[in-house]
């Protein structure tokens, strides 16, 4: 992909609308649940979570919401994205508002209201979307909403019917795979989730096709409900 103002945008944008929400990790075991729907909705949680079963069929906007309330209640966690090979990681503090992306085509550092990005060849600089250098400019307009470039925001976008198509294991925990499409801007997105028992994701895959190039982007948690070291730069 050429590495211009709409290039850079896209990377990081797809980074997190395609990954659909974030990783993370629970404390809490996951038991599987018997598949019919009267068990679903008898054992249904009173926080309206749905019912995590084994060939259950649940709500998408529902379970959007709760993995995005699971995920923000958390000290801190770390993930690591492949975008098309691309390798970057990301580091969130939740309570902060604060966020680190790191990836070959640059980086953004932001906590509150401030926002600073670095290309591979310059210094920290204060986020600039109409900065003469291209890729200074597309991490800067990646990165002026910084609420949605938390990867976790994404799962509020949810909506539509999902599968529990399995379950398996991840980091020594037990998860549902939960499988389905999602639409984002006239682009449909299969996703693939590794939620635990009490909704937080541990890892995530998504494929797509954007302008006639096929892109996969895969996400898996590295640290959770831990505080990350996130500071501004120097």
């Amino acid at each position: 992909m050429r590495v211009n103002k709409w290039g850079v945008g896209v990377v990081l944008a797809a980074a997190v609308m395609l990954t659909g929400c974030s990783a993370g990790g629970s404390d809490k075991p996951a038991d599987a649940k018997p598949s019919t729907a009267a068990s679903q909705e008898a054992d249904a949680p009173a926080t309206d979570c749905p019912e995590l079963a084994e060939g259950a069929t649940v709500d998408g906007t529902a379970l959007g919401t709760c993995i995005a309330d699971a995920m923000a209640d958390s000290a801190g966690y770390a993930a690591k994205t492949s975008v098309m090979g691309m390798e970057s990681t990301a580091r969130v503090n939740p309570s902060e508002k604060a966020l680190e992306s790191i990836s070959p085509m640059g980086s953004i550092v932001a906590i509150g209201d401030d926002v600073w990005v670095k290309s591979p060849s310059s210094d920290w600089q204060p986020a600039d979307p109409d900065s003469s250098d291209p890729i200074i400019a597309g991490l800067s307009t990646s990165a002026a909403d910084v609420a949605a470039m938390d990867p976790a925001a994404a799962a509020e976008a949810l909506a539509g019917d999902f599968t529990v198509s399995g379950t398996g294991e991840r980091l020594g925990q037990k998860v549902f795979l939960i499988t389905g499409s999602v639409d984002q801007q006239g682009t449909t997105v299969d996703v693939a989730f590794e939620v635990t028992a009490d909704y937080v994701n541990l890892a995530s895959k998504s494929t797509a096709s954007v302008e006639g190039q096929s892109l996969e982007i895969a996400m898996e948690i590295t640290e959770w409900d831990v505080k990350q070291n996130i500071v501004a730069p120097v």
